[in-house]
């Protein structure tokens, strides 16, 4: 397989999502190699002939890790696709409640230091 030039990626990142995000737009202005490895990342995640989820799975994967680790330019991107891809109100509520519910656990994981050490 042929690797596609950063103008070939960037390309078929504004057909997929109708322009580059800023993020990828300065580390092209860096090294126009970083929209290659982006794309092939993706090619070898939710891209993946072999990724046993369906292509709005994958999104709605993508997005509650955004929203997770925080990142607002991929949020808002990914949720403009999966609104392409028929995403309704009520699961995207959803997958900010199973968000919250995994961060809430991530909290009481973090205190078992304390209310051992307290304990002690």
């Amino acid at each position: 397989m042929k690797t596609p030039t950063p103008q070939q990626v960037e390309a078929m990142m504004v057909e997929k999502m109708g322009a580059l995000p800023e993020s990828l737009n300065a580390a092209k202005a860096i090294d126009p190699r970083f929209l290659i490895e982006q794309a092939m990342s993706s090619k070898f995640s939710v891209q993946d002939e072999n990724n046993p989820f369906d292509d709005k799975t994958s999104m709605m994967l993508l997005l509650v890790t955004s929203i997770t680790l925080g990142s607002e330019e991929c949020v808002i991107e990914q949720t403009k696709m999966l609104k392409k891809m028929g995403i309704t109100k009520e699961e995207l509520a959803f997958l900010v409640k199973i968000v919250k519910h995994g961060q809430s656990s991530v909290v009481m994981g973090n205190a078992k230091a304390a209310f051992a050490t307290f304990e002690s």
